[in-house]
């Protein structure tokens, strides 16, 4: 062969394999994602002062906000109708401030007005002002402060009412002082008004009622520290008996709580009567707080069990606890703060808990996929409520934002119409119901669909895991009984024999139970038996039916394992309850929340593995999970 051939052969090779590498290159090339931590809160915050008192802590929103639904706060007002608001600006330079005062249902505006007249004191701003004569005592008003602020415009809600006659002052200073002495050595002086029970000296710090014993309101074996100034708010008034809250934080050891007091006091003199006082302990997670003993994963003093969700195998299991979310892994003994907004104790703005999350499901390798909902305290959406749809890749340790949905509702209206289904399937489809529409999301493309409309309470029934929804025409019982598994979105149909109507009742599991009414008993809704139909594969078998002769069923609810029965007899007289449990379902679990005791916090929280040794005592790793944020969001305003 000529050398000039060899030469050619050669460079042809090398061109090829050359070739191969670059296209191998392009094809296989993948862009990284632009992995961030949560960002500081940004926004201000206002406070207000009126009967002498520094009130509440309003969190701004950088979108218009259903006034309606907006009253979880009140400002009372005196009869001079005077009152001192407070910016935090946290550095911000506030340029304007107005306020807008509306009927309580929106229809009229009753006042709008500018605050010129301000004081400045570091990073506070101070505004003084004597509101409308227009507003009658007894009666409330929504009041917005509007501020602009580096061209923003951030507004801060609250209702307002008049309170004549009121010894609001002297109610808010005792709840005040009550907070004060509890909290010192001074704390025994505060036995009388307590009314402990004879079982109430168990020592747990976390959740004190006025039933419990003095030790326990002053916290006799657990060291604290006040961290932050009490937030008060009235959160009801009437005649000479006053709601009051306080929200702060405490500090022990190394840890660090969200407290909660709730008091119902009744004014006398010389004496003020205390007729309820609840608080609360909440311990917000990092690593020095976490250890294993006992086969169970110790997370602190809380006066809730936190919200929880396990693989199958039970070797992963995710939980949620002062409004973060955390994952253990018991083979890699780690815990991973996969998602908080919580930076710094000093920063009150971190630690405001208007939102809730939903775990939504959980794999074998601790991948899973949550949902945010509620205000958010920072990051790319501060200043809004919404809904965040998020997927955690244990892999990667990285936590995607997936779609946020705007709201003009807070939390407390989400909770109510939105949480109850909440469904995402493994090709990226997020299912929801929101003012009662079934709602299909298209993760990818960011289509909606209604899929639903208009549901009524008694119209449907949802699955625990939330997979099927069955539903009938209208909340009277219907000729066909329709049940969609969003998993596959296949829709079986129940359709009723002649001379009778099904009603769809609750599930099982992922077992429906309906109830058949006769012709007979239409008006009333009676139902002469009840069938559980099972899906599993994908084939709608019957798996059990209920039917006594004499009687029928007027009420069928949930509880725990069980179904139970109210029943009355043919003549309509008052039978016994009856119950059908639930065979099925394996009681005993491989990962629980329960309780354990400690020295120094009395009962403290903890989650039980059965996988976990319980020769293992140690600190568990701890990690934070990277997050990908997303710039885009879901339009459903058409919804509403």
């Amino acid at each position: 062969m000529k050398k000039s051939t060899k030469h050619r052969i050669i460079l042809l090779v090398i061109v090829f394999f050359i070739s191969l590498l670059f296209f191998y290159i392009i094809l296989n090339r993948k862009t990284s994602p632009n992995v961030s931590t949560m960002s500081s809160p940004t926004l201000p915050t206002v406070s207000v002062e009126s009967f002498g008192t520094k009130q509440l802590l309003l969190h701004g929103y950088i979108a218009k906000m259903d006034d309606t639904e907006m009253t979880d706060n009140l400002i009372p007002l005196d009869t001079d109708r005077k009152l001192t608001i407070t910016v935090n600006t946290y550095g911000n330079q506030i340029d304007n401030a107005s306020y807008e005062i509306h009927s309580a249902d929106t229809s009229r505006t009753i006042s709008t007005n500018s605050l010129n007249s301000s004081k400045s004191s570091g990073d506070t701003v101070t505004f003084d002002t004597e509101l409308t004569n227009l507003l009658d005592p007894g009666h409330k008003y929504s009041l917005i402060l509007n501020l602009t602020s580096g061209g923003r415009k951030i507004r801060y809600y609250s209702q307002i009412m008049i309170f004549a006659d009121s010894h609001l002052k002297e109610l808010m200073k005792f709840a005040s002082d009550f907070h004060d002495k509890s909290l010192s050595d001074d704390y025994n002086s505060l036995g009388k008004y307590l009314e402990p029970t004879a079982d109430a000296s168990s020592g747990d710090v976390s959740h004190v009622t006025i039933n419990s014993t003095v030790n326990d309101l002053g916290m006799q074996s657990f060291s604290h520290k006040v961290e932050s100034e009490p937030i008060i708010s009235v959160t009801d008034l009437t005649d000479d008996v006053a709601s009051i809250e306080l929200r702060y934080v405490l500090s022990h050891d190394d840890s660090c709580y969200l407290a909660v007091e709730k008091y119902r006091v009744r004014y006398g003199s010389p004496r003020m009567y205390l007729l309820s006082f609840d608080r609360t302990l909440d311990i917000i997670p990092k690593s020095a707080t976490f250890s294993v003993k006992d086969g169970a994963l110790t997370i602190g003093a809380s006066a809730n069990a936190p919200q929880m969700f396990a693989n199958e195998s039970g070797s992963v299991a995710a939980f949620v606890q002062a409004g973060a979310l955390y994952e253990y892994n018991v083979n890699q003994n780690k815990v991973t703060s996969v998602f908080s907004f919580f930076k710094d104790s000093d920063d009150l703005r971190c630690l405001f808990t208007d939102h809730d999350i939903r775990i939504l499901n959980i794999d074998a390798s601790g991948s899973m996929d949550f949902v945010v909902y509620g205000y958010m305290n920072c990051g790319s959406h501060e200043g809004r409520s919404g809904i965040d749809i998020y997927h955690y890749d244990s892999s990667l340790n990285v936590a995607t934002e997936e779609g946020f949905i705007n709201s003009s509702n807070p939390v407390s209206y989400l909770q109510k119409n939105f949480s109850e289904l909440l469904y995402r399937t493994s090709g990226g489809r997020f299912y929801c119901l929101l003012n009662h529409n079934l709602i299909g999301i298209d993760l990818v493309t960011r289509k909606t669909d209604v899929i639903l409309k208009n549901l009524q309470d008694g119209q449907y029934c949802v699955s625990e895991d939330m997979r099927y929804i069955a539903w009938t025409k209208s909340s009277q019982p219907g000729s066909v009984i329709k049940i969609r598994d969003l998993s596959s979105d296949k829709v079986y149909d129940i359709t009723a024999k002649s001379g009778s109507r099904l009603k769809a009742l609750c599930f099982i599991d992922e077992d429906l139970v309906y109830g058949t009414v006769d012709s007979s008993h239409y008006t009333s809704g009676l139902m002469n038996s009840l069938t559980i139909v099972s899906f599993a594969n994908e084939k709608m078998s019957t798996i059990k039916t209920y039917q006594k002769d004499g009687l029928l069923i007027s009420k069928v609810s949930r509880s725990d394992n069980a179904v139970e029965l109210t029943r009355v007899h043919d003549d309509g007289s008052k039978a016994s309850s009856d119950t059908i449990l639930d065979t099925l379902t394996n009681s005993d679990e491989s990962v629980y929340a329960s309780t354990a005791t400690d020295d120094n916090a009395g009962t403290v929280r903890t989650i039980e593995f059965s996988k976990l040794s319980t020769d293992l005592k140690a600190k568990p790793a701890f990690t934070t999970s990277g997050l990908v944020l997303s710039d885009s969001t879901i339009s459903l305003e058409i919804y509403k």
